[in-house]
This record gives C-alpha cells, structure tokens and sequence, in this order.
C-alpha cells in the first residue's frame, strides 16, 4: 500500500514537473494526500470488480509512462500582478490578465475561482475563437492596511487550469476616519 502510494506521488511529479511553469498549480500536501486516496480507493474498487485489472497494475520496482499531458491553447499576458504599495484603503485594486487562444478550436473560460471572498472575478463569458484574446480581471476588496496576495483557480473548456495571483500592500487612507466618530450625547432637557 506505501509502495504504491509513493508510485504515484513520484508519477504525479513528474507529470507536473513536464508543465510549463505557468500552467502548474500551486497544491499542499493535504491536496496530495487527497489525491492519493481517492487513486487508491479508485484502483481497490477496480480491482475487486474486476480481478484481472492488477495483473496490470505496475510492478514495484519499475516506472510507469508519465501520463498524458492536455497541450496547451492558451498563452497569458502576465500570471501575477503586482501592486506594489499603489493601493489605498477602502478602494478597490483590479488587475486585468490577457490570454490569447493559440489553439486550433474555441475555448471557454468556464470557472474563476478566488481564493477569498475579498476578491471578486469578472471574465470573458463567450467561446475565445483560436487567435482572438479573453480577460480576467480580478478586483480586492483593499478594507484592511497591509500585504496581502490573492489568487484565484481558472479552469477552461479545453481541460487547462491555470492560477492567477495579486499581490501588493494596502496604504492606510488618511483622509478617511481610524474610527467610526464617537455618538453624540445628547443631555436630557429640563423643564
């Protein structure tokens, strides 16, 4: 069972060591853990409905074909964005990321995920022909001083998944109050 965990944890890496770097997908050991028990429990079911599907499991000791990568359609302007210190308290920061379809069909952009609800998307609802470009803008919600980097989970139609990510520190607004103004007090009025 640990053997063949580690199978595919190291065949996993390899498939995502053959991604361009800015199609790979940031994931904890949590997500990886997941992954490997759910491909378990997938080949324990296999096997049991089917006794001849582990005569064609992998034998220990040997490496098994990297599998099969979805080509890339699309390219992006920029993955990651950088504010810098251009942002101000209570008012919203966007970026807008480009990409271009270099495939041969139509692409969708079917899925912005953030990674937060301080972050909201806006995106390209209609097919992104081959050669024509789509955009993703991502707007934070900059109500709290200091660093912060956001990302958000894109997925398209073709099977791509991408990760964009914002970044930048918030600026305290002067102009505006530290605090809400203290109620005014109003005396009782004598007769």
């Amino acid at each position: 069972m640990k053997k063949t965990g580690l199978f595919i944890l190291a065949a996993g890496f390899l498939g995502f060591m053959a991604l361009p770097v800015n199609a790979q997908k940031k994931v904890t050991l949590q997500e990886v853990q997941k992954e490997t028990q759910k491909t378990e429990a997938a080949q324990a079911a296999s096997t049991a409905v089917n006794p001849a599907a582990a005569a064609v499991a992998v034998a220990p000791g040997t490496v098994a074909p990297p599998p099969a990568v979805v080509p890339l359609t699309c390219t992006w302007d920029v993955t990651d964005y950088d504010f810098g210190k251009n942002v101000v308290q209570l008012k919203p920061a966007s970026a807008t990321f480009t990409l271009k379809n270099a495939g041969k069909d139509p692409v969708t952009i079917t899925l912005v995920q953030p990674s937060c609800g301080c972050t909201s998307p806006k995106y390209t609802k209609e097919p992104i022909k081959p050669g024509e470009k789509g955009e993703i803008t991502l707007t934070y919600d900059a109500k709290i001083s200091g660093f912060f980097s956001k990302s958000a989970q894109v997925k398209l139609s073709d099977g791509q998944k991408y990760v964009l990510t914002i970044k930048g520190e918030v600026q305290k607004d002067e102009a505006a109050p530290a605090t809400a103004p203290a109620p005014a007090v109003v005396a009782p009025v004598k007769k």
